[in-house]
């Protein structure tokens, strides 16, 4: 894949923005550099497709600003959506590792998002030229496939009132609102979140209606606004943990 030259401007914020990662924070400089030749730095509209499994060869994103939604490519070409995904995320080393993975994802904008993207056969190649940066790699794997399956709990269990407030209080997380603020703009789609949550338009705007009339939230198109985190927390049972609760794929 040919690679266009990057400014000296993204090279430094790419080096930045990876130093900065769960994954790639001990590693040392020199081998930061070895990503540096074939690494980009791609400015996303919103909307717009960042990577699809489908179609290009892995690569590992690290989101610098921005959201992703992440969705499931179905057998025929159709996208179920997952989840949003924040900065500071690395995206796709599972990929990378078993590139014949019959489940395939892609990842579009969800809003203005700037995005470094590295071919994965340049990541792993320099892991297994380096075996002790494998135990990093190792630790952020497992907790991100914890953080999934918290996840995945939140959005199909229990009933459609606790899911929607257990997925909202997660997006809150993700967009990284503390409880202090009065308000908190999530920008997705009602179809977005229905598919997120296996449940249909009308039962959603059902339950987002309970939800406006008890002050929790005010639906508006396109968005979501958030007036009482505490609250939505409270009825989705959640326990709060330190970090990002987010998926990998």
């Amino acid at each position: 894949m040919n690679v266009p030259t990057s400014s000296p401007a993204d090279l430094a914020l790419i080096r930045q923005a990876l130093g900065l990662t769960e994954a790639f924070s001990s590693w040392p400089a020199a081998l930061l550099d070895r990503l540096l030749p074939a690494s980009r730095l791609g400015r996303h509209s919103r909307g717009a497709l960042v990577h699809s499994e489908a179609q290009t060869e892995p690569e590992i994103l690290t989101v610098v600003s921005g959201h992703l939604m992440v969705s499931r490519v179905k057998v025929d070409g159709s996208r179920a959506p997952i989840s949003v995904l924040g900065p500071g995320l690395v995206i796709g080393i599972p990929r990378g590792m078993n590139p014949d993975d019959e489940a395939l994802y892609d990842y579009r904008a969800n809003d203005d998002a700037v995005i470094v993207h590295v071919p994965a056969r340049i990541v792993f190649q320099t892991l297994d030229s380096e075996a002790f940066l494998w135990k990093a790699m190792a630790h952020m794997l497992l907790k991100q496939h914890r953080q999934m399956l918290t996840t995945v709990v939140d959005q199909l269990a229990g009933n459609l009132s606790r899911r929607l407030a257990a997925t909202i209080a997660r997006l809150a997380q993700v967009y990284g609102v503390d409880s202090s603020q009065k308000s908190l703009r999530l920008r997705l789609s009602q179809e977005d979140l229905a598919a997120m949550l296996q449940a249909s338009r009308g039962a959603l705007n059902r339950e987002l209606g309970v939800f406006e009339a008890q002050g929790l939230i005010r639906a508006e198109y396109g968005t979501l606004i958030v007036l009482d985190l505490p609250a939505l927390r409270k009825l989705a049972g959640a326990v709060e943990e330190p970090g990002q609760d987010e998926v990998q794929t």
